[in-house]
């Protein structure tokens, strides 16, 4: 207590003795009166920093504010404690007020730099911003004259500048006294650094509330010093990331159709400091939706299970839903997880009158379609491309920040928990045709087979066509077709249960290496497709072999140039695989492993035996050793 009474004492014969000879110029009056130039004016747009001092109170404040056309910003400072006034100059001319905890009250009241009642016939009632300030002076000086203090030379923001007094009285005998001071730059100042500002200028400004111009203890005593001068960059207003203004009016998003849609979706948790890269391939003329990664959580936003456990364990690294067929296939590690109907527990399906299973477009898979997105000052990311920016409240206490590309595309979203981010999400485009998900639908095979193997791969010879025409074309596109084909002209059948490969002829032609899959008993979601009316492999076969031979199934291939070939298989070569009889090798026969595994058994029991006899004779000749040296 006694220190701050200390400190308070000092700091009032401190102000007393810098006040002193200012009062004796009010107690005795100069002869020379000066009145101060009213073209002291701020211009249009402006950017000023400087501090706002309470000299009783003991509380300075750095200040900062930037004024265009279209807002003015007033930050005040004061150790960690920022605070920040947006007032929008134009349409509803709001004011937002932001806190340093990121709170956004988009109904604030306006800021007072200096509330003093007595000072609001110097400056005005209006103390919102610097600018109402110094008008208000401006209307003071144009009806109130003072005088100039000589041969004293002040530095204020490293500009020489000149100092004006004036002392008023009030209107009444007991009306307190006001001692105003400014500082400004004058005629022999230096000019100031921008273009934009010139002299007259004014740099400070001092208020001192007296009893009476005898007394050097203020009642009130508040000063506004004004150092920087400089044009605004147009950003000033933009909300920091992470803050999120309620109130402001929402605005439905127009998003960029990602129908045909393949990405690395590259995303990072700040909070663990792990990062994620997950592929996507999303095919609407397919109706397929394919993930490929580690982990699914940020993507497909799973369900847990009826068991508390996820729907996909961690060994999952492969996910494809088929909304054509019903079918969800997952895979780990290159090879068949689990192949089961497809449900409404991930984020890619939509229910359809509560009963059928729909395919959600793919940006509102990447963008949630229940939150309701504010417009915000727009980015530019890494390469200076300009991305419009939206944010919306998740309900959970997270912000959530939209870039776009100006088209609509999806590129990228950044979640934030108190200012802070906490997680990204970056989209990275490659072209459907490089994706290596296209290739993964081949494997799926393998789930749709369920161990049954048997009777259900043939080799067909290509006439006239060799590796390179094949090269031209690319297994998948010729699977695809092959596919189509037996669609077309044999009978209807599911993609994964049929798989082509190729095989080069001793004569260097090509042969296609067919695998029909078994039917499936796996209910398929409701989608819309009957799985009970699929033929099974025999029955598919017979049709297949007689569309062979009467040449009605052409497998029509389209080049990587675009062009379309009918590429025909010679039914009288058609064999199937592996072959009853070749003259190749292609293996052990069981019979030839038997014999060869009685042949090892006989050898292995002779080296045994021989070793016992070794050993047992080493040990008789030891023995006969010891006892002839005995």
């Amino acid at each position: 207590m006694k220190a701050l009474l200390l400190s308070l004492a000092l700091v009032g014969l401190v102000a007393s003795l810098d006040l002193e000879p200012l009062l004796n110029m009010c107690s005795n009056p100069p002869s020379e009166q000066k009145k101060l130039s009213d073209k002291m004016t701020l211009p249009a747009s402006y950017k000023i920093s400087g501090s706002v001092t309470d000299w009783k109170g003991l509380n300075t404040y750095l200040l900062m504010e930037t004024s265009t056309n279209g807002f003015r910003v007033l930050e005040r400072k004061k150790d960690e404690q920022v605070d920040k006034w947006i007032q929008y100059l134009s349409g509803d001319k709001r004011i937002e007020y932001i806190t340093k905890d990121g709170d956004c009250d988009e109904k604030a009241a306006k800021p007072e730099i200096i509330k003093v009642p007595r000072f609001a016939s110097i400056i005005g009632n209006e103390t919102s911003s610097i600018s109402s300030i110094v008008n208000g002076i401006l209307v003071f000086i144009e009806s109130n004259s003072g005088y100039a203090v000589k041969d004293h030379v002040d530095l204020v923001g490293g500009v020489n500048a000149m100092k004006w007094v004036s002392c008023v009285n009030g209107t009444s005998a007991n009306d307190t006294k006001v001692l105003v001071e400014i500082r400004y730059g004058g005629d022999d100042s230096i000019a100031p650094a921008v273009k934009g500002f010139s002299n007259p200028i004014l740099l400070s400004i001092r208020l001192a509330e007296l009893s009476d111009f005898n007394s050097t203890v203020p009642i009130n005593h508040w000063s506004l010093e004004l150092d920087r001068f400089e044009l605004p960059s147009g950003n000033e207003a933009n909300i920091a990331h992470g803050i999120y203004c309620q109130g402001r009016n929402e605005t439905a998003i127009t998003l960029k159709p990602l129908d045909e849609f393949a990405a690395n979706l590259n995303f990072f948790d700040y909070e663990t400091n792990k990062s994620e890269v997950v592929e996507v391939l999303y095919s609407k003329s397919n109706k397929v939706f394919i993930v490929a990664g580690s982990s699914f959580d940020n993507v497909m936003r799973q369900k847990v299970n009826y068991d508390g456990n996820l729907k996909y364990p961690n060994e999952t690294d492969f996910i494809l839903h088929d909304f054509q067929f019903g079918y969800e296939f997952t895979m780990s590690r290159g090879a068949c997880d689990n192949f089961t109907g497809l449900t409404e527990n991930t984020n890619d399906v939509i229910v359809d009158n509560n009963t059928v299973l729909i395919m959600k477009p793919m940006e509102n898979i990447l963008v949630e379609d229940r939150l309701r997105w504010v417009p915000y000052e727009n980015d530019v990311d890494m390469t200076g491309t300009s991305l419009r920016t939206y944010r919306a409240s998740d309900g959970l206490d997270n912000v959530v920040e939209l870039h776009l590309t100006q088209d609509g595309e999806v590129h990228s979203i950044n979640k934030f928990r108190a200012r802070k981010i906490i997680q990204s999400m970056t989209v990275t485009r490659i072209p459907i045709a490089s994706s290596g998900l296209n290739t993964g639908s081949v494997q799926i095979a393998d789930c749709y087979d369920n161990g049954q193997y048997s009777n259900n791969t043939w080799i067909l010879p290509i006439k006239d066509k060799n590796l390179t025409d094949l090269h031209k074309v690319g297994l998948p596109r010729f699977n695809k077709a092959v596919v189509e084909t037996i669609n077309k002209n044999v009978a209807p059948v599911i993609p994964y249960r049929v798989v082509a490969f190729y095989v080069e002829n001793r004569d260097g032609g090509l042969s296609m290496l067919l695998r029909l899959s078994e039917k499936t008993t796996v209910q398929p979601g409701n989608v819309g497709y009957n799985y009970t009316t699929e033929l099974t492999t025999a029955e598919l076969f017979n049709k297949m072999n007689a569309s062979l031979f009467s040449e009605k199934m052409p497998i029509v291939v389209e080049t990587i140039t675009g062009a379309k070939e009918e590429w025909i298989a010679d039914a009288s070569a058609m064999k199937s695989f592996p072959p009853d009889t070749d003259t190749g090798f292609l293996g052990y026969t069981g019979g030839a492993m038997f014999v060869l595994a009685i042949f090892c058994l006989l050898i292995g029991v002779s080296i045994g035996a021989v070793g016992v006899f070794v050993v047992t004779r080493r040990q008789r000749i030891s023995t006969l050793a010891y006892q002839v040296f005995e």
